[in-house]
């Protein structure tokens, strides 16, 4: 039973009053300390579950490098807990215990647009946990624990900031006398949410950016460079006079004179109440080296107030690259450098907003929006070993839908969401997911356990169709480079199909026979009713725009498709190869030109230059995906990360054969594109597969690497495993 190890333990909190109302000098975090003896210690596990971030400290040592713990969710249905292994921190005697609290979105205490500050749980910190040695529990969370919020954690806020103040710092501060701390309380309030263990991959540090060049901007006052944009903090190493503050502030970009830019991130309209990526840091009058335990941030350069000029040097900060602990599982290569750095700065992005679920943005947001997962969830799935991260948030995003079947734009919520920034193009996650998962991992059982939320919404989707019988409501093709002019109902409906899709393939597996002639049903309407509204008789599309042209050929909703492919070249000729599509469109588009035959123009479309284009990003210096194709805005979001699924498939040639999954049935088709060589991996469940293609001279030589178990081909060719060379000539 999930959660079984906590049923006669409590939750326990501060013994202080609680204020809603936003107080920037009532934030600092909670520090629960308990000492015990033990006589035999054994093989020893601690259960843990804070809401909202806690590290828990044994003998003075943090039992795991785990970060953000407990994640985020909607706590009145899931409380994510971890178990860890702490034997060796255990010792014969005396051993001291501690947690160290802070507010996570659990407690968000400023007001956003996205109004977390108002969510209905909303309490001080609180954690629950059980230490068992040799299956037999030694302590739980009760009220014998002592308390304290005189911490050197003054302030913190998951997505405004962090101060410190190393002048209360001690090294005994989780280990020494405890006589002067309060008895914690027992949280008596429901629990809410059935607790349920976090499997995937943690957030830890996975990288270390040194500093590229510090600048003086004014007196006291410098920017560090660290030459890339990551998620996650700095490692700040001073030495600096006694009560001297730094103010460390955060940006993606700098203006001429290295002044921050923050592209309007900043305003009152995100941010009304606490500072924008903002952190402080009061110093000893001693060398200390410290990072943030309860904020991060996205940024490149980081300008540091108060600083003294001893200390303006590289080796006072470094960049710490934090997401979640997810291994790559491709690699790419080839003879254009740009195009190598486009999927390098790609990786970095996806690795970006991997927290627990996709997120957005690491530096304004920080939520897991759906739009933005549902355009690059395929390509996550080639490139990433993301498996376990999509099936914890399936848990989240099953949690976030409503009774009545609604789904809202981002998962976990705190109830909102539902009324701007969902509908198909979001809402389509519930499908995708399941669906992608089962694809690229051979895992059919999330479809099977979506299957009736699916039901449940399109009874929903029944309730939200207009006059014309058509669906037609939140995002369309977002992010556009152009003012979108394709109808909302034509994205909706296409996506819908596709939903059917997907659905009757979980009713198959789930041998559902019903629910199966139900999307059977809705798919033959939705897809007359498609063609009838938005096809003419000749089978070329009453839509002359990318988007909707990329998304008939891509989802087979044509009656005829060349007269649908010959609008779509046209389409992109008129725009000298620029694309003209947002979100929902660019995986459309890519697959669309595939399934064409078209990969010579999805490649001049993605090495085109000028706006907008992949490479206009590049020539302006990105190290990251942008939010927007136009200027400003956030410069590091994943949701145009789609190419990354297509230079695999198409530029490298590696690709499951259509109707199959886990990679057991492959060809191997590269579009042989202008290029000296290319080269890549795909890792499968049976082993790595390599392709490389090279020039040399009229010839090109093909050279695949097929793992024992894969039925591989080039063509009609049937290859075996190990290393095959094909000669191919003009």
């Amino acid at each position: 039973m999930p959660g079984a190890i906590f049923d006669k333990q409590s939750f326990i909190t501060a013994p202080v009053h609680f204020e809603k109302k936003f107080n920037s000098v009532k934030n600092s975090c909670f520090l629960f300390r308990r000492d015990i003896d033990i006589e035999s210690p054994g093989k020893a596990s601690v259960s843990i579950c804070c809401l909202g971030i806690g590290y828990c400290y044994i003998n003075g040592r943090r039992i795991s490098d785990d970060l953000f713990t407990a994640p985020v969710s909607d706590y009145r249905k899931t409380l994510w807990y971890n178990i860890y292994d702490v034997s060796a921190l255990i010792r014969k005697g005396k051993n001291s215990f501690a947690v160290l609290c802070g507010n996570g979105f659990y407690n968000e205490t400023f007001k956003t647009q996205w109004k977390h500050n108002e969510a209905g749980w909303r309490a001080n910190p609180k954690f629950i946990f059980c230490l068992k040695i040799d299956g037999k529990t030694v302590l739980c969370s009760d009220d014998s624990w002592k308390c304290t919020w005189e911490t050197p954690v003054v302030f913190n806020a998951l997505r405004s900031g962090e101060h410190f103040d190393s002048r209360l710092w001690s090294p005994d501060l989780f280990t020494g006398n405890t006589e002067k701390m309060r008895n914690a309380m027992i949280d008596t309030s429901p629990p809410g949410g059935v607790f349920r263990e976090c499997a995937c991959e943690p957030v830890r540090e996975c990288a270390e950016f040194k500093t590229a060049a510090v600048i003086k901007t004014g007196e006291h006052r410098y920017v560090f460079d660290m030459g890339q944009n990551i998620s996650g903090y700095i490692r700040l190493k001073i030495n600096q006079k006694a009560g001297d503050v730094l103010v460390i502030r955060h940006a993606e970009q700098v203006k001429d004179d290295y002044s921050l830019e923050l592209n309007g991130m900043d305003s009152k309209w995100f941010f009304s109440e606490s500072r924008f990526m903002t952190d402080m840091f009061t110093c000893s009058g001693e060398e200390f080296t410290w990072s943030p335990l309860f904020t991060y941030h996205g940024f490149r350069y980081v300008e540091i107030e108060g600083l003294g000029d001893a200390n303006a040097k590289k080796e006072t900060v470094t960049g710490i690259f934090v997401h979640q602990d997810i291994k790559a599982a491709s690699s790419f290569e080839c003879s254009d450098k740009n195009l190598n750095e486009l999927f390098r700065i790609g990786q970095m992005s996806v690795w970006s907003n991997l927290y627990y679920s996709i997120t957005d943005c690491p530096t304004r947001e920080k939520m897991g929006w759906m739009n933005d997962a549902q355009s690059s969830t395929e390509q996550l799935c080639i490139n990433f070993a993301a498996k376990k991260l999509l099936c914890k948030w399936n848990m989240d995003i099953l949690d976030a839908q409503r009774t009545d079947g609604a789904m809202p734009g981002y998962v976990p919520t705190h109830g909102r969401g539902f009324d701007w920034g969902n509908g198909p193009v979001s809402d389509g996650m519930l499908f995708e997911l399941p669906w992608q998962v089962y694809r690229h991992y051979g895992d059919a059982s999330l479809l099977i356990e979506n299957l009736p939320f699916f039901k449940r919404y399109s009874d929903y989707i029944l309730t939200r169709k207009n006059d014309d019988g058509f669906i037609a409501f939140g995002l369309g093709d977002w992010a556009s480079p152009e003012e979108s002019k394709i109808p909302l109902a034509l994205i909706d409906t296409a996506l819908v199909i596709k939903f059917c899709r997907i659905a009757i393939k979980a009713a198959e597996f789930a041998n559902d026979t019903g629910s199966k002639v139900f999307f059977e049903n809705h798919l033959f309407e939705d897809l007359k009713k498609f063609r009838i509204k938005f096809l003419n008789s000749d089978g070329t599309c009453k839509i002359n725009e990318q988007t909707a042209l990329a998304f008939i050929i891509a989802q087979e909703l044509y009656t005829k498709k060349e007269p649908v492919i010959e609008q779509l070249k046209n389409s992109i000729t008129e725009k000298n190869f620029h694309h003209n599509c947002g979100m929902a469109g660019m995986p459309q588009l890519f697959n669309a030109l595939d399934s064409a035959g078209l990969n010579d123009y999805a490649f001049k479309i993605l090495c085109s230059h000028g706006y907008p284009s992949y490479m206009d990003w590049i020539n302006s210096g990105a190290t990251t995906l942008w939010e927007k194709w136009q200027p400003g805005f956030s410069k590091n979001h994943h949701m145009f990360s789609c190419f990354m699924a297509w230079i695999i498939k198409s530029l490298a040639g590696i690709r499951m054969k259509p109707d199959t999954c886990a990679w057991k049935e492959i060809e191997i088709k590269p579009f042989f594109a202008p290029l000296d060589f290319c080269k890549a991996h795909v890792d499968t469940p049976d082993g790595k597969i390599s392709v490389l293609w090279k020039r040399d001279g009229i010839k090109i030589i093909l050279d695949a690497d097929i793992p024992e178990g894969i039925n591989a081909f080039y063509g009609a060719q049937k290859l075996n495993p190990g290393k095959n060379t094909v000669i191919i000539c003009p």
